[in-house]
């Protein structure tokens, strides 16, 4: 069985899927990747399933090395990963990549985004826990015990399926190879201020009227109280014109509550199922993967948006990323088969 090894570990590192959820009515939050549309991507670039697990990196990277020869893929925030020898090649984002055994690949601080992620051939094999190898910090559940990585952890990599790889358009001389195409990905925040198309809550109308308006038009920072359960957002307070108490009720990723303080709190991957707090707005499904790319000290403004335009972003989405892997030749579960190339410097 092929490993991957920590040479050096990155701040928050972990094993991330599509999380669980089928459990929530149980308590156990979905979690997963906090940016879905990227792990998908990087798994749909070396063949696997989009439930294969992949590596989440927040903020700064890791060190890693591969013992074996194989396929890998990195997508999500730009971490400008680089070999780790004298001539430092550069490893491209969004498409297919070569390495050979012995190789390592230094991750660094994101210059863009907030997570990046990585797929190898495979997937990386770790028990199941309820369905799903994901790590939740939280219950100390799933992926490499319950944890973030560390220097020194190996990784194993599965099997590659049925259909073998045809090795023999790699360029065995290279340090590293991968075709001239890649895919593009989703666009990654862009300034200061990140925009979230929301739908209104069930408990918006208690909202001063003034504060409604300014929900619409004034800018959340994200603060430095923000992680994989949800971004704590400062801003002028917002004001509940009902401030009874209330029963914990039902809650799903990208809720946007409101606790007595005012300042609102933006429900992330392994947030809890349910809450006491005012549900005030819902960021959409299109939109949660550009939230996951957000990092403390950007803002979030909040833009309201129809059920339909919702449903339609969503479905558009799905199909960018079907049709890239379509013109790309890759389908879930089929191995690499375009020409890849010898590393010219940097890639698209």
């Amino acid at each position: 069985m092929s490993i991957v090894r920590v040479i050096r570990a990155g701040l928050l590192t972990t094993v991330q899927d599509l999380g669980r959820p089928g459990f929530r009515q149980f308590g156990v939050p979905t979690g997963g990747a906090m940016d879905r549309f990227s792990h998908e991507l990087a798994n749909r670039l070396v063949g696997n399933l989009p439930t294969a697990a992949t590596l989440e990196m927040t903020l700064s990277g890791d060190e890693l090395e591969f013992r074996d020869s194989t396929f890998i893929a990195i997508t999500g925030g730009e971490f400008s990963p680089v070999t780790s020898n004298l001539d430092q090649l550069s490893i491209p984002q969004n498409k297919p990549v070569h390495v050979p055994a012995g190789t390592r690949i230094r991750f660094q601080t994101a210059q863009r985004g907030c997570r990046c992620y990585l797929a190898v051939a495979g997937g990386f094999s770790l028990p199941e826990i309820m369905g799903s190898r994901s790590t939740l910090l939280s219950s100390r559940l799933g992926g490499l015990r319950g944890r973030a990585l560390k220097t020194g952890d190996e990784l194993p990599v599965g099997d590659l399926n049925s259909a073998e790889p045809d090795v023999a358009f790699v360029n065995e001389r290279a340090a590293i190879s991968f075709p001239a195409w890649f895919v593009r990905p989703l666009a990654l925040p862009a300034g200061d201020v990140i925009t979230l198309r929301v739908l209104p809550g069930e408990h918006s109308s208690m909202m001063s009227a003034e504060s409604q308006l300014r929900f619409r038009d004034q800018s959340f920072l994200i603060t430095s109280q923000s992680d994989r359960m949800g971004y704590r957002l400062a801003a002028e307070p917002l004001i509940l014109e009902n401030t009874s108490d209330m029963l914990s009720e039902g809650t799903a990723v990208g809720t946007v509550q409101l606790p007595p303080d005012g300042r609102p709190i933006l429900l992330m991957a392994d947030s809890a199922p349910t809450g006491g707090y005012r549900r005030i707005a819902h960021v959409i499904s299109a939109d949660l993967p550009l939230a996951a790319q957000a990092r403390p000290g950007q803002f979030l403004r909040f833009v309201e948006t129809t059920m339909e335009e919702a449903r339609t972003l969503f479905q558009k989405q799905r199909a960018d990323l079907d049709h890239a892997i379509t013109m790309s030749g890759l389908m879930p579960g089929v191995r690499i088969s375009e020409r890849m190339t010898e590393p010219k410097g940097s890639a698209p």
